[in-house]
């Protein structure tokens, strides 16, 4: 319902500024304080001050968080939910029948994001290691951008790449980079060095600890 709410609230006030915004920066501020517990406790094992965040506020920004930020368009994530609802009206639904619900329904496997969101209280922390640079013979200058996630819960990599001759560029990494390890290097050819390499600069996901999401030559 808090989620449901995010739109409603929109819907009915007719407000066109983006929905949660700010709402990944502060659930990552309340889970870098140490005090998250898994949202699939019992009610009554959740301590009383923490039961708005963890049984309210945690669902709902990491449905935000799925809808909005991790998949490729919100139309995806609209038509698995109502496909839930259609398999899954007037009956008992667990929270595992909607988690294999939306996975069946988006045709992609999201194991990793319920396990660590859901059922257990793992964090969002990405970084840029190092970046390294070699010009080919050909005049191009090869980047190697060294990435880590010492964060448990992993998520796409949005990078902000900026140039030297003041352009910059965009990338998206899918979370798939991670799969085989935390540790990922992102290699690409450009006509011009790097000056600086910032993560998720929109601040979308909830990390929490920015201080290592920004590279700058010379640093």
């Amino acid at each position: 319902n808090t989620f449901l709410n995010i739109y409603s609230t929109l819907a009915f006030y007719h407000d066109s500024v983006t929905p949660r915004r700010g709402g990944a920066e502060q659930w990552a501020r309340y889970a870098a304080t140490g005090q998250d517990v898994p949202m699939m406790l019992p009610a009554d094992r959740v301590p009383p001050p923490l039961l708005g965040q963890e049984e309210y506020n945690k669902p709902a920004t990491g449905l935000y968080l799925l809808r909005q930020h991790i998949l490729p368009d919100t139309a995806r994530f609209d038509a698995a939910f109502r496909e839930y609802i259609r398999r899954w009206a007037f009956k008992h639904p667990t929270p595992a029948d909607f988690f294999r619900t939306m996975n069946d329904a988006l045709g992609m496997d999201l194991s990793w994001f319920w396990r660590g969101w859901f059922y257990r209280t793992d964090v969002v922390d990405q970084a840029v290691d190092s970046v390294t640079s070699m010009p080919d013979s050909g005049g191009a200058v090869m980047e190697h951008i060294y990435l880590s996630s010492p964060g448990p819960l992993p998520m796409p990599v949005d990078l902000t790449l900026t140039f030297a001759d003041s352009t910059s560029d965009t990338v998206r990494l899918p979370v798939v980079v991670w799969y085989l390890g935390n540790h990922y290097v992102y290699d690409r050819a450009s006509r011009s060095p790097l000056v600086s390499v910032e993560i998720d600069r929109a601040r979308a996901f909830p990390d929490v600890r920015r201080g290592n999401n920004v590279w700058s030559a010379g640093r």
